[in-house]
């Protein structure tokens, strides 16, 4: 943290004194001194959170319209009934990988050779297969995928469906009064105010083992879920953000809904668990997602009403104004309580069904939740022995003591231990204690003995998502992509195949040069890139601050080799040698009224001419753009919105 702090407040100095930006010997000195402190890091979920937000808001209210966002998924509907996908469009062929190394120039290694995928909330066992092989998970917004053999190595996984009308499924249960497990349910949307959590559009419902799935109309303004599950007795509970918690009984089988959200409590759910305790089960309920929570649980979940049924404890853990995580096993709780500093400070638990909670004896290493208490924070109890407790955060955690010490089970970068991608989002021990599955933003990782060993089933689960892509001039098959939590992706085979990670962190925008390709460009975060000048082979870094957008886009002229991307509010940034060299500058331009840049284009008609757009809407072309003294041209059309463009 010494060297992001220290180069920050070195480009400050430099920018105070008026000078030109550039990368002086000196910076380059101390970079290199200090290179192998820190990686780039899979985190930053808030300022994903922040990015997307920024995108997809009405400019006139300031929010996500997400009415709007359903009816057009209902019209796109609509056209696909209407016509192929492909007609008119050529054929299309899926060139995602299946499966990914990590590359030379890489520092976020992974022992055991691992492999990953993308960003996993829901998972569930298949309760009507015996051997408990059977397990299904959901993308967040990859769909639905389903392995027979959670044991093997490599599973395979088999893709359910991804032509629903929402793929950002958070939460997946099963029936258990349906002897058959041919009734499942899934809900969607994410509620943690990451950046799917515009997606959501309710639940969805299976009767015949998952192969086909209904969508439940009575769920159209649900569109922010944290968790789904049934009873006992097949009555449903949906937890949401916005709009609390909700019953729908088995016989309405989820075509209406009633709200039982606790009198007193916010109709943010962030966590919702049931136990065996009672007929139906306790039901344990959690409320407050950036806002005070509050816990309370009933013995009558089929009965219960927002003033009536509902227990507050004796004893409680705390309130923060943030988020906690739960879990269950008959009476034995544990919770993860998050604070304004998105920490765990610490950990409590219940032996009485949740009616006293007490802080364990010990606690992880002091900031484990890394910062990421709001987003990524996971739970699971061993179904054999309630000691033994497993949690997560930036990577896990496992006590055999009831919380009195703790041991780190597996990290997200490194080359001994186990391997689990960072960011923990869900995990579930089953089978009498022996298997765990973690999943996360790096996929599926599964244990087969309580978690001393751990190792990935990414292998052809295709989620990652991607920012971006750029396409060899010549070689065939070869192209660059930078995903979401999951680095810059070199591609070199026809079909779905492995690619090389070949820098880590979050892959953002990227370029090949179109005329000399050997030059290739990727980036991280904000104004953070990296090069490479050998083809792909090796890559370097040059790394200019926390500058632009968290995704910044960028433009790559293939003739006079010049490089322009966002920066500061009212600015734009030129680099002049980026084949080679480090010399870089900015422009304060008047035409983009304060706004930051979210757009760029290399005119292809005119030399050293680019087109902006910026995210209050502003469309601007600038002439000799990688000069001190550019021309500016506000091209903006005279009914556009000022949205971001």
């Amino acid at each position: 943290m010494i060297k992001k702090y220290f180069l920050r407040y070195l480009s400050v100095l430099l920018l105070s004194a008026g000078l030109l930006l550039t990368v002086s010997s000196c910076k380059n000195s101390i970079r290199n001194i200090l290179s192998q402190e820190e990686y780039d890091r899979y985190d930053s979920p808030d300022k994903l959170a922040e990015f997307e937000f920024e995108r997809t808001k009405d400019p006139a209210t300031g929010r996500v319209p997400r009415e709007l966002y359903l009816a057009a998924l209902q019209q796109t509907i609509q056209s696909k009934a209407n016509a192929p996908l492909s007609f008119g469009y050529g054929v299309w062929t899926e060139r995602g990988p299946n499966s990914d190394v990590v590359g030379p120039s890489n520092g976020n290694t992974r022992a055991n050779s691992g492999i990953s995928s993308g960003r996993i909330r829901a998972v569930m066992i298949d309760s009507s297969d015996a051997t408990h092989k059977t397990v299904w998970v959901g993308g967040v917004d990859g769909g639905l995928w389903k392995t027979t053999d959670i044991t093997a190595s490599p599973a395979t996984w088999t893709l359910v469906n991804d032509f629903l009308t929402n793929l950002a499924i958070a939460a997946i249960c099963q029936d258990p009064s349906d002897v058959t497990g041919n009734t499942m349910y899934f809900c969607t949307g994410e509620s943690y105010y990451n950046g799917d959590a515009v997606q959501g559009n309710g639940v969805f419902k299976s009767t015949d083992h998952g192969v086909t799935w209904t969508y439940l109309p009575s769920t159209s303004s649900y569109t922010n879920c944290t968790r789904i599950l049934c009873d006992y007795l097949g009555n449903i509970y949906l937890a949401t953000r916005g709009t609390g918690l909700l019953r729908s009984t088995k016989a309405s089988g989820g075509a209406a809904w009633t709200i039982i959200t606790p009198s007193g409590l916010l109709p943010d759910i962030c966590d919702m668990e049931i136990s065996s305790t009672s007929v139906a089960g306790r039901l344990h309920v959690v409320s407050g997602i950036f806002s005070t929570q509050a816990y309370r649980y009933t013995d009558i979940p089929i009965t219960v009403t927002s003033g009536a049924g509902w227990s507050a404890p004796a004893t409680p853990f705390p309130s923060y104004a943030m988020r906690a995580e739960i879990a269950c096993y008959g009476t034995t709780l544990y919770a993860l309580p998050a604070d304004g500093s998105f920490q765990v400070p610490t950990i409590y638990k219940s032996t009485d069904g949740g009616v006293n909670w007490a802080a364990t004896t010990g606690q992880p290493t002091s900031g484990w939740a890394s910062g990421q208490g709001w987003y990524s924070l996971a739970v699971d109890i061993n179904p054999a022995d309630p000691t033994q407790v497993i949690i997560g955060g930036l990577d896990t955690w496992k006590s055999t003591d009831g919380g009195a010490t703790w041991t780190k089970i597996s990290s997200w970068v490194g080359t001994i231990g186990q391997y689990v991608h960072a960011d923990q989002h869900k995990i579930v021990w089953f089978d009498h204690g022996n298997k765990i599955i973690f999943a996360c933003d790096g996929g599926i990782h599964y244990s087969a003995d309580g978690g001393t060993t751990i190792r990935d089933r990414n292998m052809g689960l295709r989620i990652k998502q991607f920012y971006s892509c750029a396409i060899h001039p010549s070689t065939t098959n070869y192209f660059l992509a930078g995903a979401q939590d999951n680095g810059v992706h070199q591609f070199n085979n026809p079909g779905l195949s492995s690619t090389v990670e070949v820098t880590g962190g979050d892959g953002a925008f990227v370029a090949i040069d179109q005329i000399q390709p050997q030059y290739q460009f990727g980036s991280y975060v904000y104004s953070n890139y990296r090069r490479s000048m050998d083809g792909g082979a090796s890559w370097g870094q040059v790394n200019y601050g926390n500058h632009g957008q968290f995704i910044n886009p960028f433009a790559y002229d293939n003739n006079l080799k010049h490089l322009f991307a966002s920066y500061d509010a009212g600015t734009y940034f030129y680099w002049i040698n980026p084949q080679t060299g480090t010399s870089a500058f900015f422009n304060s331009i008047a035409s983009f009224a304060g706004a930051k840049v979210s757009a760029v284009s290399v005119s292809p008609y005119g030399s050293d001419t680019v087109y902006f757009g910026t995210s209050a809407g502003r469309v601007v072309k600038l002439a000799n753009a990688s000069t001190a003294s550019p021309t500016e041209y506000n091209i903006t059309g005279g009914s556009m919105p000022s949205a971001y463009l």
